[in-house]
């Protein structure tokens, strides 16, 4: 727990109007989010719906272009159930693109939050708040056994933590300043890291610089040895046209935005070895994975902690965050920012971590594991039961789980996450042909009975989609 340096805020905090106060804040929040309880349809005041709608419109309007889906959060809801403006209450499976694991309205996520009322709201590298060394500290406790991480840095955003990674290793490697990185990577959309993610639709209009190559992934129709001999001839070819001029290697154990690839642990060890042999540094972005994969460290759950020079992390945390090797501390002035995080983010950070170890959901055999599990068998049980030949391939790791529908086109994979919307279950997409169905489920806040919920609904939707495909494919044929 955070240590209490300053006496007036201990008092403050312990006095007992303020532990009243909280404790009834507290209470009111939770009555009012008991009563979010499944799914539920929007309000049936034509007044409501009328408002919610012009509200979509006008903040579309302002934006400059559509919402992905008609979404706008009411501020309230209930583990894994979001409540919109208009009254609706959704399953919310992909969490703001997996920040909420712990579903929403968490008691103990709330209580931190108004613990940090007191503090100022944000803070800063020039003035940080206790709350800032203690999630750091958290976050350095755990990196492992054989790891050589030792020191880090906080930052707002996912992009943000990329980006100093890759200054970091570029100051260590100078004159060095060339990247690889593997096809379907995603490392943001800053002028630095559009040009690391191997999507060309992130750049249109951007100017590149020549400084990223790719590599192929690993393919489990090719299998573990051919995977990593054409992964090895690449990287040397790179190297050996571009001498001296590559500083790193940056990998997501698991694509996220790619589509939840990811590869045996030798076919890791295989590269990472050629890498460290060429004196690349290996940076692990792990903004996405952190804490789903049932490690907290999804380079935990391979086995790779020897290897990790650098790694980002974000999401799930509240915050964001880069941990480095002393060989890789940057020089003064390198790295700043006037922001680090909230005060309410840095607190729910620190209790994010200790909610994982509480609840027992790493490891073999821990929740996320198990949830994992159910939420496959439910999907393969649709796959070759009542959705035959609407879901293609299955891909989980963790709380990291999505499906093809049908022949994963584009056009498919939006019409069934309109039809899983409308029908209460909110989704995304990853994966670039295939495209899937993507979710990260709150798992935090879920259980058995609620996958099966999902997987209910899911069914519904596929069946719906399926029945239209085939009606417009009768009045073409007509």
């Amino acid at each position: 727990m955070s240590l209490m340096l300053s006496p007036v805020s201990s008092v403050l905090r312990q006095s007992a109007r303020f532990v009243s106060a909280k404790s009834e804040l507290l209470a009111s929040i939770l009555e009012a989010s008991s009563t979010i309880r499944g799914i539920r349809p929007s309000s049936t005041s034509s007044e409501v719906r009328e408002l919610f709608q012009s509200a979509i419109r006008g903040f579309a309007k302002d934006r400059g272009r559509d919402l992905y889906f008609p979404f706008l959060a009411s501020g309230l809801g209930s583990g894994p159930w979001v409540e919109l403006v208009d009254g609706s209450v959704k399953f919310d499976m992909i969490t703001g693109i997996g920040i909420h694991f712990f579903g929403h309205s968490h008691p103990a996520l709330i209580e931190e939050m108004i613990e940090g009322l007191p503090s100022d709201i944000m803070q800063g590298n020039l003035e940080p708040g206790i709350e800032m060394r203690d999630l750091l500290r958290a976050l350095l406790s755990r990196v492992g056994e054989g790891s050589r991480l030792a020191h880090g840095w906080l930052m707002c955003s996912g992009t943000m933590v990329n980006e100093v990674a890759l200054k970091i290793v570029r100051q260590k490697k100078f004159p060095a300043t060339k990247v690889l990185a593997f096809k379907d990577c995603f490392a943001g959309r800053s002028t630095a890291m559009q040009e690391i993610t191997d999507n060309p639709g992130y750049r249109q209009g951007q100017p590149t610089y020549g400084e990223v190559f790719y590599l192929s992934f690993y393919d489990p129709k090719l299998g573990l040895q051919p995977s990593v001999d054409r992964t090895l001839t690449e990287m040397r070819e790179h190297l050996t046209r571009f001498p001296g001029q590559f500083a790193l290697l940056m990998t997501e154990l698991v694509q996220g935005e790619g589509g939840f690839q990811y590869a045996p642990r030798d076919y890791y060890v295989r590269v990472f070895e050629e890498a460290k042999k060429a004196g690349l540094a290996l940076w692990m972005d792990e903004v996405q994975t952190f804490g789903r994969t049932g490690e907290l460290f999804a380079y935990q759950k391979f086995d790779l902690n020897e290897f990790v020079d650098v790694v980002t992390v974000g999401k799930m945390l509240q915050s964001c965050a880069l941990l480095y090797t002393a060989e890789y501390n940057p020089k003064p002035g390198l790295v700043a920012g006037t922001f680090s995080g909230s005060t309410a983010a840095l607190r729910t950070a620190r209790r994010v971590l200790e909610l994982l170890d509480e609840g027992k959901f790493l490891g073999e055999g821990g929740r996320i594991e198990r949830l994992s599990a159910k939420f496959v068998e439910g999907l393969e049980s649709l796959r070759v039961g009542n959705c035959k030949g609407m879901i293609g391939e299955v891909r989980a790791i963790g709380g990291m789980i999505g499906f093809e529908p049908f022949s994963g086109t584009m056009e498919d994979v939006k019409a069934v996450l309109m039809k899983l919307f409308d029908l209460g279950v909110i989704a995304f997409y990853c994966g670039h042909g295939p495209y899937l169905i993507r979710m990260l489920p709150p798992l935090g806040a879920m259980d058995e009975d609620h996958i099966e919920q999902v997987c209910q609904v899911i069914q519904h939707a596929l069946t719906e989609v399926d029945r239209q495909r085939k009606g417009e494919s009768s009045k073409e044929k007509v």
